[in-house]
Formats: structure tokens, C-alpha cells, sequence
């Protein structure tokens, strides 16, 4: 699972390195033709890549709180930072609709990894107890 989490993270990177040179690409494609595409296709990127590396992770969370899994914060930081760098580039705009769609994302599938991780024998045994 580690390797399909890497294989996503890289493909997200080269979405969005054509975003940001202004390329064009059949994720964008898709995106324009759907209504509010922008919005769902933040929400699913995000979403599944969180997904991914908290699977990859074993779920592991930080201190008490099971949203706190490893894999959903690097994702918020990952796309916090990477929403904020439009602000320095010409070929994109900084959106906080497109913040809160990619932490829309990070919530739904951190919790949907939590109900699904539960039946998993990589699931984080503390959460079991807790």
C-alpha cells in the first residue's frame, strides 16, 4: 500500500506541476466539465491520498485524538502549503474554497479510514480499546 500511496502522491505532484507552468492535462480536462469539478476534484484528490497514506501509515495517530493520524497531517500540511505557494505564482490563484475543499477531503476519508480501518489487521490496535 506504501507503493500505490507514493504512486498517487507523484501523480498528484505532476497535476500539479502542470497546473502551476499552465499545462494542459486530462485531469483538467475532466475537472472543467464538470460542474463545481474544481471543488470535488480538490475533494477527492485530497481525500483519496489522505485515505492512502493513512493506510500506509497503519492508521497511526498522534496523542488521544484518532482524527491526528499520521497520514492526514502530512496531507494538510502537504496541501495547506501547497494552496498558500499559489499566492507566488502567476498561473494560479489562491482560493480558500479550494482550501476547504482540500480539508473537506482530509476529514471525510481520515474518518472514513477510521470506520474502515477497523476491520483491518493493520489498523493501529490502540484504536481498538480507545
Amino acid at each position: 500500500m506504501k507503493f500505490i500511496a507514493a504512486l498517487f502522491f507523484t501523480f498528484l505532484c505532476v497535476v500539479l506541476f502542470m497546473a502551476n507552468t499552465g499545462q494542459q492535462s486530462i485531469v483538467m480536462d475532466i475537472k472543467n466539465s464538470l460542474p463545481y469539478g474544481d471543488k470535488v476534484g480538490h475533494i477527492f484528490m485530497y481525500g483519496s491520498l489522505t485515505f492512502l497514506a493513512n493506510y500506509a501509515f497503519k492508521f497511526r495517530y498522534f496523542g488521544n485524538i484518532k482524527m491526528n493520524q499520521y497520514g492526514a497531517v502530512l496531507v494538510l500540511l502537504f496541501s495547506t502549503s501547497e494552496e498558500f505557494s499559489q499566492i507566488f505564482i502567476a498561473t494560479r490563484t489562491f482560493s480558500l474554497f479550494d482550501l476547504t475543499a482540500n480539508l473537506t477531503g482530509i476529514a471525510v476519508f481520515t474518518l472514513l479510514s477510521i470506520y474502515l480501518g477497523k476491520q483491518s489487521s493493520r489498523y493501529n490496535q490502540r484504536l481498538l480499546t480507545a
